[in-house]
């Protein structure tokens, strides 16, 4: 079997793809050749033209200042939209910024009514507290540090004991003495221990109302008038004359 030589072409016949470095420069010259060439046809002088070339020469000149102008009134309009969009903008701002600043103003007015309303609430409620401490707790006297209630009854704490204060519903068990003639005169009556139930008037109105208050191992001496005693009754200390008592709750219950 004879073997074939193979025949290997000359360098200078095979086709070497060009670079993109080359490829880029062929660009390049062609546009600059291009450009050479309309830069020729545009400086010809219109005498060297024909009559049909002038014509369409003109007409496109005539097309690219339409174009031009065209693009300057497109222009324009954006720029009054926005201008005009600008403007709407900042008088909404306005709006709501003076909106803002009536509604604070309104706000303020309403808060200071409020703050007025809430000032006579407080004030009303003061005073009705202030009816309601003088109708059961009555009215103290600073400097004598005695308390007037109802019914003109009146009361002075000689001491003030300990636990939870009597009320209507307490049983309690007391010790007294009565006195007459402002408490200085002689004993008419006295127990080392009684008991009754407050509020139910199983005693006179003057203990009633006198006892509530007081807590275990608390003395108070008790002032009380004939309408909360026993009326124009001389039960010793003469009629119609004030009753002086001196009251120690021993239990309650």
């Amino acid at each position: 079997m004879v073997e074939t030589e193979k025949v290997v072409a000359p360098a200078e016949d095979v086709v070497r793809p060009k670079s993109r470095k080359e490829l880029r420069l062929e660009k390049k010259a062609l546009k600059k050749k291009e450009k050479a060439s309309s830069a020729s046809v545009e400086q010809v002088p219109l005498e060297a033209l024909s009559r049909e070339e002038k014509k369409a020469m003109l007409q496109k000149q005539k097309k690219e200042q339409e174009k031009a102008l065209k693009k300057e009134q497109r222009l324009q309009i954006i720029k009054e939209e926005r201008m005009e969009k600008k403007i709407r903008k900042q008088k909404k701002l306005n709006r709501e910024k003076n909106a803002k600043g009536g509604a604070n103003a309104i706000n303020k007015q309403k808060k200071s009514n409020m703050k007025k309303d809430d000032q006579e609430t407080k004030k009303d409620q003061k005073a009705s507290m202030n009816v309601f401490n003088n109708l059961f707790n009555g009215t103290k006297d600073e400097i004598t540090g005695t308390t007037t209630l109802r019914m003109g009854i009146k009361f002075k704490d000689v001491k003030e004991g300990e636990g939870p204060s009597a009320d209507d519903r307490s049983l309690v068990t007391v010790s007294y003495k009565l006195k007459g003639y402002k408490g200085t005169g002689a004993i008419i009556d006295s127990s080392k221990n009684f008991s009754f139930r407050v509020g139910k008037g199983e005693v006179i109105k003057g203990w009633d109302i006198g006892v509530v208050g007081m807590k275990v191992g608390g003395r108070r001496q008790l002032i009380v008038p004939p309408k909360a005693g026993y009326g124009s009754e001389d039960i010793g200390a003469g009629s119609g004359a004030l009753l002086f008592f001196d009251i120690t709750l021993l239990s309650m219950r």
